[in-house]
């Protein structure tokens, strides 16, 4: 390294550290959106608007599985997860683009790393849990401003096939620690809209909640977990 490199800006890295954080923040930089999952995660509490459920099962093996419920609506409301995790071999990549002048976007470069063992993929799916995803879909309709449809959820034990995006977090499988906040992608396939929203977890506190990354998304996921 030569003399003067350490003042020349580095490029983030977007895998993990091998202490388990996700989303390496510059030296002085703080998290803004909201409570910094890779901090205090008793400090890492839903947002006003997010929709809060309560981790029921939490079971960390080969693969993670969570069931997430909430009465708060006077009905049980709930629906389960399944991530894919690493066996220490999984890789994932990801590019780094940037703006330059005319040119418009360029790819800067492409960063690969491979996945520690008990990490997540970015294979994720949702599983209804029939009447109690149901009552989940009426909530979704009502924050979403529509008139309740007669559609039900997905029939019990039937998945949405979705992929999943760490943004930041820390995740230490040995410690059983895993607050983080991410971005779940309902690809667009056989007719499906595409569509995104905020998953955010916090083993710590026994908490999981959702919230919305854009309003143009309302539809595609309403559909997706729907019978319609």
């Amino acid at each position: 390294m030569g003399l003067f490199d350490w003042l020349k800006p580095r490029t983030r890295t977007l895998g993990p550290t091998p202490e388990g954080l996700y989303g390496g923040l510059p030296k002085g930089a703080r998290w803004l959106d909201g409570a910094d999952p890779a901090g205090d995660p008793e400090n890492f509490i839903p947002e006003s608007e997010a929709y809060v459920f309560d981790i029921a099962e939490w079971r960390w093996g080969e693969q993670l599985w969570i069931d997430a419920t909430t009465s708060s609506a006077g009905s049980q409301a709930g629906f389960g997860l399944v991530v894919g995790l690493s066996d220490g071999s999984n890789t994932d990549a990801a590019e780094v683009w940037e703006h330059n002048g005319s040119r418009g976007p360029i790819l800067k470069e492409r960063q690969e790393w491979t996945i520690p063992r008990g990490h997540p993929t970015r294979e994720l799916v949702l599983v209804s849990h029939g009447e109690q995803t149901t009552q989940v879909l009426r909530k979704l309709e009502q924050c979403f401003g529509y008139a309740p449809f007669a559609h039900p959820a997905l029939p019990d034990k039937n998945a949405v096939i979705c992929e999943l995006l760490m943004l930041r977090g820390i995740v230490i499988p040995d410690e059983d620690r895993f607050t983080a906040r991410m971005k779940v992608v309902l690809p667009e396939s056989d007719g499906w809209p595409y569509g995104e929203f905020f998953l955010n977890v916090n083993s710590v506190r026994k908490q999981l909640w959702v919230s919305e990354k854009s309003d143009e998304y309302r539809i595609a996921i309403l559909d997706r977990i729907s019978q319609r």
